[in-house]
């Protein structure tokens, strides 16, 4: 993750609204060109839902700056409160129990495949969302014998979680993550994708987040 800086890319981040039986209800599709700058990055929106972003849309969106805000929760581990991002891979095992699985080929990559699962003992008391989800969370990761990347990994909840005096309930958070090698013997997420089944009083939410990565060029990082 560290590597993130160094590297120009195209970021692609298209959210679902989905129906109870899957349906698409709400559809969005954002093109951002991410390029380091020193203290962050610099986040242009280039395209909307197949279309030119206004002015306002842009300046609107590189405020937001929310490859940054991710970038910066995935290298402190701890997590946020928001729905729909803070569960760091250094967050999950951090919260787990884990376990050497085998050898396993992954996408035509020889691995070391490691199941993880949620600790027992409780582990850290940390307060957030983010905290109480990965706590109930099991999957498995793939690190590459050449190299030791990561190359994949894929978490789910195990078991409800009840939240706000239990005036809300997480049911269900699927994550997946692919990587891969952007030069220089470096590796990076190419795509993320969670899903995401909750209640709030009487409102259900289903969503379904997808990011990728493309386009990576090597630019040294800025200062």
């Amino acid at each position: 993750m560290a590597a993130w800086p160094g590297y120009r890319f195209i970021r692609r981040a298209e959210h679902q609204d989905l129906g109870e039986e899957g349906e698409i209800e709400k559809h969005e599709v954002f093109e951002f060109l991410v390029t380091p700058r020193i203290g962050g990055f610099d986040e242009e929106l280039l395209r909307l839902d197949d279309r030119e972003p206004l002015v306002e849309e842009r300046d609107r969106h590189r405020k937001l700056g929310s490859f940054g805000k991710h970038y910066r929760t995935m290298m402190s581990g701890t997590g946020n409160d928001e729905m729909e991002g803070g569960y760091s891979l250094g967050l999950l095992l951090h919260l787990a129990s884990y376990r050497y699985a085998g050898l396993e080929d992954h996408d035509g990559v020889a691995c070391y495949r490691l199941d993880f699962f949620p600790d027992e003992d409780g582990g850290q008391k940390e307060k957030g969302l983010a905290w109480k989800v990965a706590r109930v969370m099991k999957g498995s990761l793939w690190i590459a014998r050449e190299g030791f990347h990561v190359v994949a990994a894929r978490a789910e909840t195990v078991r409800p979680i009840s939240l706000a005096l239990s005036l809300a309930k997480v049911s269900e958070v699927q994550v997946s993550v692919e990587c891969g090698p952007v030069g220089g013997g470096v590796w990076l997420p190419h795509r993320i994708e969670m899903r995401t089944r909750a209640r709030v009083l009487l409102n259900s939410i289903h969503r379904r987040n997808l990011y990728a990565y493309s386009e990576f060029q090597y630019q040294p990082p800025p200062g």
